[in-house]
């Protein structure tokens, strides 16, 4: 490998990406200062420095003011917001804590950090250096070279990706990486609003320069094309022709360095703990800690008398803290041994050492998506937290070995994945036993500490651990990848860490939901829905095939005719599922907004929310939406779900999330069910196709507006608790009231208005988005919310309480103690501000709901497997459980569902559940 090795780093690519994954969770200091961008530059920068040691080292960014490209063209990258005032103030921080580094920041006036990258990237190229370009990027591809290569940033805990020359012309399809110019040239950047050459997509444009080589020859060329295209590129040479200016990166921009002056130098260790230190950064403080010289008695504090600044001060002595360095860990620091063991005699081995242990690490290992039809690869148990062994899937003596531990109740099994886990042991199982018991899950367990984080095992050990992981191995080779898949050692290695670290991580996530008061959240609902949640999956549900064909054809003809009245309404035939069409019928052509906005690509936008607000001024518009919904049921579900079906089991085996949403929700994927219509036309010949095995029945159990009853409970307002306890039409007694008439003389309209207003108001609709939704006059909207409010004050005594709450305590929590994090809910930003208000009012009822419908599920399930029941749950959708039953256990099975999920709160108001029962989910529901 050549020694000289040169990092070039795109400053601002970085600290806007870093900026972004923090958006929904930013890190606050005490202060309120939002350091995200800065927490996430250093990292990754830490991460290279770690990772690569590189030789030679600079960051690039961009100048003040205007560059060459600006002043050629102003529309270039004039699209792009301005700057989010958190980021304009972090970068005076970013740039000390990068002197403080003692790494040369490189700017040039007039110049791109593109540009510096490129020149100093072509100068190292001739001095003998390789040289790294860290961005994402992709226009940096054209300068890539044999020693010039892209190093593109780690994402969502994948390892960094670097592009060589075969990758980018593999990625594009072309012959030399030089080639990319020529691309951006036809298809334009929306990034940086290079326009190319309008119609012509990124397919085109690389057909285009396979035939003619470059633009240059396509340009000279035109007469060879045909048709509209020909017609495009020669209306758009000149485009095209600035497009390639500015797609150019330049490499000779008078920058005042060498390659060689950019010799990594010694950090000022004593500087960067006092940074990190002032910033709260504890992780990073600790780690550069330990890089301290242990002789030396004193660091630079910071004493700042306000915060932040746009530049600290750093000379005020002090003292090292007390507490001792924390040095970053990984598997060849910590002591950890691992082995594979096959055959019998190691068979004997290991359930010798796992027979008198109290607690073990487990990971399993597999290859695909959905884990009733993986390959499962093998599994790793920690024996202790730092010894560990792996099993391959293929040897049957050790593996029954570690099937019978999962089932023992006198050790606690550890996981990162516990309902993962359970399927593919119930996969590898020959009997119909529970597959894991007694177990905790350390995702499970932050997901309640921090649901709106990332809770996979490497997130959680550099957090509570210092430590850091080995990268994933690859399980499947990628397509036109050279890298080939993990051997079994490499894979075993892997496994064996995250089995001890997962061990490693009980304590400390254990001793958190102890100190947050979820123990019994934890132990009691989570737990042991993690088990129902697996036998779910594994039970899947069947889908007939011949009832779905039938609701496509319904579908097609539907849209169809949709299409008609469409045109008919335009007065032309248009590509109805093409928004830039749309936007040109319905802003152009019908005039429906004369303020309609385009958006970056310069077309029109025809989102929903955009749809919705001129709904009301033309049928077409509506027709159009409908259009859209249906198109979407037909691809996601009509034509994908019979390919969904498991070829082996006859049925669709959804997987069910069960740590992703912030309120505490289950989801659900491959496929999504919480999306499928309710009771609506469109629909129906869906659900219709959901049934019960043969001879077997489909129960479906709902419950009766569980949100409004549990606002009734929290406001404690005696109209709507009397409403509820008497059965009342809740939605009839509101208008009635808001209307000051009786029930009976409520129209349809009026009671519609109230419904509307009952499930919007407590979510924070404005006047404005009421007036949407119902199709009525703003003023009457605003009358609507006033009066609402005027007919129960206590709903709005709850909603300020609330949201006071969360100011006091910077989040809100639900009886059970599940808790919502409101970082932003004293946020100066109103926009921002408004959010979070928002989710105090509404995530202790989202949050309540989700706990309701989780203690009524284990407590359904337990008592069916006590009363060892053949029937099964097999479907989890909002508020509603489904059961396939067998005809003898339905009038049990109703009592057991009925009494479960009614019984599963208790408060002033009356929780009800309805059971229907038929062959299929359409007619139980």
């Amino acid at each position: 490998m050549n020694e000289k090795r040169l990092f070039l780093l795109d400053a601002y690519a970085l600290i806007f990406r870093a900026y972004y994954a923090l958006i929904k969770m930013p890190r606050l200091t005490q202060d309120g200062f939002n350091t995200s961008a800065i927490f996430g530059f250093v990292n990754t920068l830490e991460e290279v420095l770690r990772k690569e040691k590189p030789s030679h080292i600079a960051i690039c960014f961009d100048p003040a003011g205007p560059t060459f490209r600006s002043e050629a063209d102003a529309s270039y990258k004039a699209q792009r917001e301005s700057t989010p005032e958190d980021i304009k103030l972090s970068v005076p921080i970013i740039k000390e804590i990068i002197r403080a580094y003692n790494i040369p920041i490189l700017e040039v006036e007039g110049f791109e950090a593109d540009d510096v990258i490129g020149t100093m990237a072509k100068r190292a190229e001739k001095e003998g250096f390789t040289t790294y370009m860290m961005t994402p990027d992709k226009d940096f591809g054209q300068l890539v070279s044999p020693t010039v290569l892209q190093y593109k940033p780690s994402y969502r805990g994948q390892d960094f990706e670097i592009r060589g020359e075969e990758e980018v012309c593999a990625r594009y399809g072309i012959e030399r990486t030089s080639q990319v110019i020529d691309l951006l040239a036809l298809m334009g950047d929306k990034i940086d609003n290079i326009p190319g050459c309008p119609g012509v997509g990124e397919k085109t444009a690389i057909k285009l320069i396979t035939e003619f080589g470059s633009v240059e020859q396509l340009l000279e060329n035109i007469g060879s094309l045909k048709g509209a295209l020909k017609k495009k590129v020669e209306e758009n040479a000149e485009q095209i022709r600035a497009s390639y200016f500015l797609a150019t990166i330049r490499t000779d921009v008078p920058v005042e360095a060498d390659p060689e002056s950019l010799v990594r130098k010694p950090e000022d260790t004593e500087r960067l703990f006092a940074i990190f230190k002032e910033l709260e950064f504890k992780t990073l403080r600790d780690r550069v800690s330990r890089r301290l010289d242990s002789a030396r008695q004193d660091v630079k504090e910071v004493k700042a008398d306000s915060f932040p600044s746009s530049l600290f001060d750093f000379d005020t002595p002090g003292n090292v803290p007390e507490s001792s360095p924390l040095e970053i860990q990984t598997a060849e620091t910590s002591g950890l041994s691992w082995r594979v063991v096959r055959g019998k005699e190691e068979a004997g081995k290991l359930a010798e050492s796992l027979f008198p242990v109290k607690r073990c690490g487990i990971c399993f290992v597999a290859e695909g998506e959905n884990d009733m039809d993986c390959l499962i690869k093998g599994v790793a148990v920690a024996c202790s937290e730092s010894e560990a062994v792996y099993v391959p899937a293929d040897d049957a003596e050790c593996m029954a070995v570690v099937l019978d531990t999962l089932s023992r109740n006198d050790i606690l099994k550890i996981s990162a994945q516990v309902k993962r886990d359970y399927v593919l042991a119930s996969r590898l199982r020959t009997d119909e036993a529970p597959a894991i018991v007694n177990y905790n899950d350390i995702s499970v367990a932050h997901y309640l500490l921090q649901p709106e984080m990332r809770h996979d095992v490497e997130t959680l050990s550099a957090l509570y651990l210092n430590y850091s992981c080995r990268p994933a191995p690859v399980l499947t080779a990628k397509r036109g990848s050279k890298t080939p898949p993990a051997g079994e050692e490499e894979i075993a290695a892997w496994a064996t860490e995250r089995a001890v670290v997962t061990m490693r991580l009980e304590a400390p996530l254990s001793k958190e939901i102890e100190n947050e008061g979820m123990l019994s959240l934890l132990n009691e609902v989570e737990l042991p829905l993690s088990t129902v949640l697996a036998e779910m999956e594994i039970a899947g549900v069947r889908i007939d095939v011949k009832a779905l064909d039938e609701a496509a054809r319904d579908l097609e003809k539907r849209l169809a005719e949709i299409e008609k009245d469409v045109y008919e309404l335009a007065g032309e035939e248009f590509n109805v599922g093409s928004p830039a069409k749309v936007g040109e019928i319905l802003f152009d052509k019908l005039q429906l907004d004369p303020k309609a906005k385009k958006t970056k690509t310069g077309q029109y936008s025809t989102s929903e929310d955009v749809l919705e607000k001129v709904a009301h001024k033309n049928p077409i518009v509506g027709k159009i939406l409908e259009y859209r919904q249906l198109k979407k049921l037909l691809s996601t579900y009509l034509t994908a779900l019979p390919a969904a079906i498991n070829p082996a089991t006859g049925k669709v085996h959804t997987v069910y999330n069960q740590t992703v949403t912030a309120t505490g929700r289950i989801s659900s994927s491959s496929p999504n069910l919480q999306n499928i219509p309710v009771r609506e036309d469109e629909g129906r010949g869906i659900r219709r196709a959901f049934i019960a095995d043969d001879g077997h029945l489909f129960l479906s159990a709902d419950y009766s507006q569980i949100e409004l009853r549990l606002v009734a409970d929290f406001a404690n307002d005696e109209t709507m608790l009397d409403a509820f306890h008497n059965d009342k039409d809740i939605h009839s007694i509101t208008a009635a009231k808001i209307y000051h008439k009786s029930p009976e003389d409520v129209s349809a309209d009026e009671r519609r208005h109230a419904k509307t207003a009952n499930f919007g108001i407590l979510y924070g609709i404005s006047a404005f988005g009421l007036a949407s939704r119902l199709g009525i006059p703003r003023s009457d909207a605003k009358e609507l919310i006033d009066n609402y409010f005027a007919t129960f004050p206590t709903i709005r005594k709850y909603m300020s309480d609330a949201v006071e709450k969360a100011r006091e305590n910077g989040y809100v929590s639900t009886a059970m103690g599940r808790k919502r994090r409101l970082p932003d809910i004293n946020s100066k930003n109103p926009v921002v501000r408004g959010y979070a208000e928002r989710n105090a009012v509404n995530a202790p009822i989202q949050g309540a709901a989700a706990d309701i419908i989780k203690v009524a599920m284990v407590d359904i399930f337990l008592k069916m497997r006590e009363k060892k029941m053949k029937s099964k749950m097999i479907m989890q959708v909002h508020d509603e459980l489904n059961f396939d039953v067998v005809a003898e256990e339905l009038p049990e099975m109703q009592r057991i569902v009925t009494e479960g999920m009614e019984n599963a709160y208790s408060g002033r108001v009356r929780l009800t559940a309805s059971c229907g029962v038929a062959t299929n989910w359409l007619d139980a529901h």
